[in-house]
């Protein structure tokens, strides 16, 4: 049957490694590369030659060992694989980690393409991405969906300019508690469906007889249905829209920001917030010794230690305790606040340490902080019996891909007398800077800064140079865009807003 839907392309099966309640079979990187090679490979190569295959399509945690397995051109199943796939998840089920880890395995994967001779139009993308559980609309707290509309626009800029070629959200549309889904697996989207909310739908009920899950045992009422027009006007879902029976969610928007202006053919150029030439910091003026941007959401348990240009915010302020602990202080999204501390080990697969809970005994470091110069240089030597070892700034595959080897470096453990274990830390401050890159300093970050960028020439959008600034900080941020060294425009990004330049 031809239904008139074109299709592009297939992944080999969603979720490889997850055998899942839903539909789906469980695969090993090298079932996988045989199955390619010796049956749908050549099946589809004689039958439909022009649809593409993309491997994996999981998580980035484990993209790198399928790439070194399928791509390897020493297995027939590489002539087969037009691209790869993956998705924005962090495993498990702590969903506040979904879209906030594993960036450097991007460039890692960049980096392993290269030396497998792979194709230069070999596609790399997002195939899978959405928020759980529940949705903004119903669930109701401002705090949680505008964070979610955050987490998009990150992840989107950063995947981009680590290599990705595309970033696409799971669903087009869900009803208003995330469903319908065969398995009570809600999620959230961009547009919501709520036809009894449009001028004509007073007979239509909130809940049709298809959406078996039931929302309210599991979540508590829908605080979107319980709001009125204008209320939900003023808390970000559009009236004109609700009219019409769809709360268009302010994750929509962001997306938009990108999605509208960086069209396809759209190339990312090297851009990134830095320091100002004064050497002033985005979100603590000089004199001052309070760090700006309003709480630290990233302080919490699995998010990644990286290293940025410093911003002067809570996300860069950390402080070395009586207890021989780094640590760092927020709040999570549901508001609950967070004190972590740096875990004692790096991360298997992402190969940069993670924060820990403080609590969590077995799991946190104790450093001794050692003179190592007489420039105020430190080490930070870990506190073990067995392995002497100190934190180490690691760089990035890729040099960091559009953002630059300042853009995200990893922390992790390595060897005490290098020039990468060398730091300056201010108890003051709580700004612990590496000068190891020739670029310029960084800070120790808990997972990316306030105030992002993305830079992009596109030819086929509505001008010849696009860029994108987030601003996830509470605070407004002044900022001067260079060309180099010639300043463009001057402007302020107000807080918890997203702005797209057009420039030619």
């Amino acid at each position: 049957l031809n239904y008139g839907v074109p299709l592009r392309a297939v992944t080999v099966q969603n979720e490889p490694e997850f055998p899942a309640p839903w539909e789906a079979c469980s695969y090993s990187p090298k079932v996988q590369a045989d199955f390619l090679a010796y049956h749908l490979g050549p099946q589809l190569e004689k039958d439909h030659p022009d649809i593409r295959i993309f491997m994996f399509d999981h998580n980035k945690d484990h993209i790198i060992n399928w790439a070194k397995v399928i791509l390897n051109p020493k297995h027939p199943s590489s002539k087969y694989v037009s691209g790869s796939s993956y998705h924005w998840y962090a495993g498990g089920m702590d969903r506040l980690l979904d879209g906030a880890v594993g960036t450097p395995n991007l460039h890692r994967m960049q980096d392993v393409m290269r030396k497998l001779n792979v194709s230069d139009d070999h596609i790399v993308f997002n195939s899978e991405a959405c928020h759980c559980p529940y949705t903004g609309y119903a669930g109701g707290d401002p705090e949680n969906y505008w964070a979610r509309a955050e987490r998009y626009a990150h992840t989107i800029l950063a995947d981009l300019a680590a290599g990705s070629n595309g970033w696409v959200e799971w669903n087009l549309v869900l009803d208003s508690v995330g469903g319908p889904n065969h398995l009570n697996n809600l999620c959230d989207t961009t547009i919501l469906a709520v036809p009894h909310r449009a001028i004509n739908g007073s007979d239509i009920p909130p809940i049709m007889d298809w959406e078996k899950s039931n929302a309210k045992k599991r979540f508590g009422p829908n605080h979107g249905d319980e709001r009125t027009r204008e209320e939900l006007n003023a808390l970000g879902f559009p009236a004109t829209h609700l009219d019409a029976g769809l709360a268009v969610q302010p994750m929509y928007y962001y997306m938009g920001h990108i999605s509208r202006y960086v069209r396809p053919g759209s190339r990312p150029v090297m851009g990134l917030v830095d320091n100002a030439m004064d050497g002033f910091r985005a979100f603590r003026s000089p004199g001052q010794v309070v760090a700006g941007g309003g709480m630290n959401d990233l302080a919490r348990h699995g998010i990644e230690l990286t290293a940025w240009p410093c911003e002067g915010s809570t996300r860069q302020q950390f402080r070395w305790n009586d207890k021989k602990h780094i640590t760092v202080s927020g709040h999570d999204w549901l508001g609950n606040p967070t004190t972590s501390c740096v875990s004692n080990t790096f991360d298997k697969s992402f190969k940069g340490i993670t924060l820990t809970d403080c609590l969590n005994k077995k799991e946190v470091a104790s450093f001794d902080m050692v003179e190592a110069g007489d420039d105020g240089s430190v080490t930070f030597v870990q506190v073990n019996e067995t392995v002497h070892r100190c934190l180490v700034l690691e760089k990035l595959k890729n040099n960091g891909g559009a953002y630059g080897p300042r853009g995200g470096a990893q922390v992790t453990y390595g060897d005490c007398n290098s020039a990468a274990a060398l730091w300056k830390y201010s108890d003051v401050l709580g700004e612990v800077i590496s000068e190891l890159l020739p670029e310029g300093q960084v800070c120790m970050t808990t997972g990316w800064p306030f105030l992002q960028m993305g830079a992009f020439e596109t030819p086929n959008g509505e001008s010849d140079k696009t860029v994108v600034i987030l601003n996830e900080a509470r605070d407004a941020a002044n900022y001067v865009l260079y060309d180099n060294d010639e300043p463009l425009i001057s402007g302020t990004i107000p807080p918890r807003s997203i702005q797209t330049l057009l420039l030619d």
